[in-house]
């Protein structure tokens, strides 16, 4: 499946815009500001419902307006056409900040859950390099993505993960205060402990994907990429013994919102191989461009479907090399790279140039 067409209106600097896509590859070129991101943005909130840049929706509406709609025109392998399109509108009040979302499919309103999956796609972006040496939270967000784009069963768990810790937060600061039993914590546990287990399942099937992956890759630097996931289990007996301190502190201490994951280079001679402490500024560009590469070989094993690459300004990131294998790899997908430096035409030379 592929976009044929993007339509933005009021979204970020585009009062309107109508773009045409080729099949294959597209270089989006301009000066830095010219709104190139945005175009990949407004692709991926088409796919997830929500933006990689900011958390906060009303920001993808331009300034001056209540909504923005963002439309494409998808095309599969069989020739068919659909269009899809997600609404942002803000209340025109001004009493609420809320910002609510329609998801469309030929202009017909669905749910999210019956929305999300239809169209898939893995963004490259400079800021991934955060991935290492960032915190827990960007990589636990990277894992969350992959999954809130494909799996309903998995933005349904999280969701619910996410309000019942809430709420047995909240509960830790009355039994605390003498204001609530500690018995009123059971159907808080058995709730987070039933959603963690659905979480921690699909995170440690990308893992296990993402190491294979590395470990069968011809290119021997990848090869020695590995990912070593460090979850953090929950489990009655586990909620029972942390109960102490969760009390004192307020907060639940373990949880898969405490999960993590580093990235290891296993040709270093130390016993630590953690790329974050020991790798170069080039090793760790690799292993994020490996762990992308990772993401889009899962989406297209387990759901027969191929993802469209979105890459925003790559080549700065990568040696000659990476470069001419991020584009041989490109060829097999629709691809959307972003540039400011107008030599990257020559290192795309077949791509549909869209001028800024």
């Amino acid at each position: 499946m592929y976009l044929s067409k993007l339509l933005l209106q009021n979204f970020r600097s585009y009062p309107q815009q109508l773009i045409e896509l080729d099949p294959k590859l597209n270089l989006i070129l301009g000066p830095n500001g010219s709104g190139k991101t945005n175009i990949l943005e407004a692709i991926f909130l088409l796919a997830t419902g929500k933006s990689f840049r900011s958390s906060s929706q009303s920001k993808l509406i331009n300034w001056d307006d209540f909504f923005t709609s963002v439309r494409a025109k998808l095309i599969n392998n069989k020739n068919e056409t659909s269009e899809i399109e997600i609404k942002l509108i803000k209340d025109r009040t001004g009493k609420s900040s809320t910002v609510s979302r329609k998801f469309l499919i030929d202009k017909v309103e669905k749910t999210r859950k019956k929305y999300i999956g239809i169209f898939k796609t893995v963004i490259f972006h400079p800021e991934d390099i955060r991935l290492i040496n960032g915190s827990p939270g960007r990589r636990r967000e990277f894992l969350d993505e992959i999954f809130l784009q494909t799996e309903w069963r998995y933005a349904q768990a999280l969701s619910q993960y996410n309000k019942a810790l809430k709420h047995r937060n909240e509960l830790l600061d009355q039994v605390r205060e003498g204001k609530s039993a500690k018995s009123e914590l059971f159907y808080w546990d058995q709730t987070i402990i039933k959603n963690a287990g659905m979480i921690h399942d699909f995170r440690t099937a990308f893992i296990r994907s993402a190491n294979s992956f590395f470990q069968n890759h011809p290119d021997p630097q990848i090869k020695l990429i590995s990912l070593n996931y460090h979850p953090s289990i929950l489990t009655e007996d586990r909620l029972e013994k942390n109960y102490q301190l969760d009390l004192q502190r307020g907060h639940t201490q373990i949880g898969v919102h405490r999960d993590d994951f580093s990235f290891n280079n296993n040709d270093f001679s130390t016993e630590d191989k953690n790329l974050a402490f020991w790798g170069s500024r080039g090793q760790q560009r690799l292993a994020v461009l490996a762990i992308r590469l990772a993401q889009i070989n899962y989406l297209e094993k387990i759901y027969q479907d191929k993802p469209v690459l979105l890459l925003d300004d790559i080549f700065s990131e990568l040696d000659p090399d990476h470069q001419k294998l991020v584009v041989s790899l490109c060829k097999n997908y629709q691809t959307i790279f972003t540039a400011a430096e107008p030599e990257s035409v020559q290192i795309l030379s077949t791509a549909k140039l869209i001028q800024l």
